[in-house]
């Protein structure tokens, strides 16, 4: 146990980092969000304090805390008007709040953490990006950001793979009780390798997003060098989810730009050189194959959606319940026979969890939620085709394309 002299310590370390950072982010609007961000990319657990009967003290709330007073003060009492269009910001209010509604009814309030997590800070986080985060220096902030980010999940990926365990931090990757472990695929800082997998599918666009605007051949030459590593630790977390989503990201910047689509050809033809020349053979192991097989994926994404069909059937409105989906699947898992296809085995959904966030989406939130988030994405999409018929791609830094 800690004696009161490093209790003290690290009190005392903490609110002059408090005070640091919040210093600094009233004078730089992008600091804030890079901190939180940072936070929620695999580092809650660093410094959190739990509290029995309340909930836990982490930096990620005490971050969110922060952007809401920060985004309180530059709108109500600087007396700014926010800009419009507000469709987006009205759409995600009443979502995070039916959900609150229908989690304390239908529901459980036992995932109250869930929605704090996954409603509740998204929505804080899209207004202050939205409303505080928007001039060019703060964007090429955060755009930097993500690029030295996934330069750490490239390192973390690969010490994963290789067992360069002196290379790995925080320690607590190496837990394998800690979170969810396959053997063989990395999990990263979020202990959790499909989660992993998708941040870095996600980090992948920016590399292009760069390699599509920089002119000079020597930082060209490290960006590609860089994407190469990055996608190598991408390959380690064995993920075939964001395999696709970074692939079908790829293929539409390549249609809005004629420089993403000349990089991303070339990149293709590297990496399909490299293979031809044996330089994946580290990567082209058993696990591989077997990731890539087919083996009883079908069957049990195939069960999933027959459940997922039964739940819709018997409450099409408003759901089962947020967060609620293993509650009542042993109500529902049986053996289906499905056209085309033919029986499938009771036990092959016995514990498939939710694997997208469509159809599970309706599954648990009715008919109301899915339609709150395709109107979301029809207002988003919407916006994008404005700005792109506008030319805006031609500028190095637009919020709203990016």
């Amino acid at each position: 146990e800690m004696c009161i002299r490093d209790r003290l310590t690290i009190a005392l370390g903490g609110m002059t980092v408090a005070i640091i950072v919040g210093y600094a982010s009233l004078r730089e609007m992008s600091l804030a969000l890079i901190v939180w961000l940072l936070i929620m990319s695999g580092f809650r657990w660093v410094g959190m304090i739990f509290m029995p009967g309340l909930p836990d003290l982490s930096l990620d709330r005490i971050l969110l805390v922060w952007i809401i007073v920060i985004f309180i003060l530059r709108t109500v009492v600087q007396g700014k008007r926010l800009p419009g269009p507000y469709a987006a910001d009205a759409i995600l209010l009443v979502n995070t709040v039916y959900v609150l509604i229908q989690m304390q009814t239908i529901g459980s309030a036992d995932h109250f953490h869930h929605w704090v997590l996954s409603m509740l800070t998204p929505f804080f986080g899209f207004l202050y990006g939205k409303y505080t985060v928007n001039r060019d220096p703060e964007l090429r902030n955060l755009m930097l950001f993500f690029l030295l980010l996934s330069v750490y999940y490239a390192i973390t990926s690969i010490a994963e793979h290789f067992k360069l365990n002196a290379l790995i931090w925080p320690k607590t990757i190496l837990d394998t009780d800690k979170g969810l472990y396959h053997v063989g695929r990395s999990r990263g800082p979020v202990l959790h390798p499909p989660m992993f997998g998708q941040l870095i599918a996600m980090l992948i666009l920016v590399w292009f997003f760069f390699l599509a605007r920089v002119r000079a051949a020597g930082p060209r030459l490290a960006l590609g060098l860089g994407l190469g590593v990055l996608g190598l630790g991408f390959l380690f977390t064995y993920t075939r989810g964001p395999w696709v989503a970074a692939i079908a990201g790829l293929m539409f910047m390549g249609v809005l730009s004629a420089n993403l689509r000349r990089v991303i050809v070339l990149v293709t033809v590297v990496a399909v050189l490299a293979g031809l020349l044996g330089a994946m053979q580290a990567a082209d192991t058993e696990f591989l194959q077997e990731r890539l097989s087919n083996t009883n994926t079908i069957e049990n994404r195939l069960g999933f959606l027959a459940n997922t069909l039964a739940m819709v059937r018997d409450h099409p409105v408003f759901g089962i319940g947020y967060f609620r989906w293993l509650d009542v699947l042993g109500e529902y898992n049986r053996t289906h026979f499905i056209p085309f296809y033919g029986m499938v085995r009771k036990n092959m959904a016995a514990h498939v969890p939710i694997h997208d966030i469509y159809l599970g989406r309706l599954a648990e939130e009715g008919i109301v939620g899915s339609i709150l988030q395709w109107s979301f994405y029809f207002v988003i999409f919407r916006a994008f085709l404005a700005k792109w018929r506008r030319g805006v791609w031609s500028r190095w830094f637009d919020r709203d394309m990016m």
